[in-house]
């Protein structure tokens, strides 16, 4: 009976030896697969995101050739716009671009406003000489269709004038802001 004690308990020894082993192998196993379906879930994660971007783009790609034509038509539109450029408006009043400039030129450049009229006629000059040379004409940059005597110009009365009234505007304004304001 003792042997038969013994050889159970032995058995016993064993069986859990084996148990234990076997639940070792089962833990590794499990934290094998736990790390291999974390780097899948990352993958497939990455995957969907790179799929997104894909998607992304070719929807850029279509859009693009429309996108291009209205940039080339809004360059055109500025090139028409830059040609038609005008000192004074057709009922002769002086535009304000010109009245703008006349007084950053007085005001930082400290430009004389005698010569403000030829600067400004200088660089509208310039700007229809240069958008005219990017549109077939001769290669050294003059436009034949722009007239050195065709620019128009203002007196430097008027260039006087520009700074005082931009002063007194701007006393208009502040008083119409007082005005306007709480209390």
């Amino acid at each position: 009976m003792r042997e038969k004690l013994e050889a159970v308990k032995d058995a016993r020894e064993d069986l859990r030896r084996i148990n234990t082993t076997i639940s070792d192998e089962l833990k590794g196993a499990t934290e094998a697969l736990e790390k291999t379906s974390n780097d899948h879930s990352r993958l497939r994660d990455y995957t969907s995101k790179l799929h997104k971007e894909v998607r992304i783009l070719r929807k850029k790609t279509l859009r693009a050739p429309g996108q291009r034509s209205r940039a080339v038509k809004a360059a055109r539109k500025f090139k028409a716009h830059s040609l038609a450029w005008k000192i004074k408006r057709h009922d002769g009043r002086i535009e304000n671009w010109v009245r703008d400039l006349s007084c950053r030129l007085i005001a930082i450049r400290h430009l004389p406003a005698s010569q403000t009229p030829g600067a400004i006629s200088d660089i509208l000059q310039a700007i229809k000489t240069h958008t005219g040379c990017h549109d077939g004409t001769d290669n050294d940059g003059v436009d034949a269709g722009v007239d050195p005597g065709d620019v128009e110009t203002f007196s430097d009365r008027s260039a006087r004038r520009f700074p005082l009234e931009g002063h007194v505007m701007g006393k208009i304004q502040v008083v119409k802001e007082f005005k306007a304001g709480p209390g």
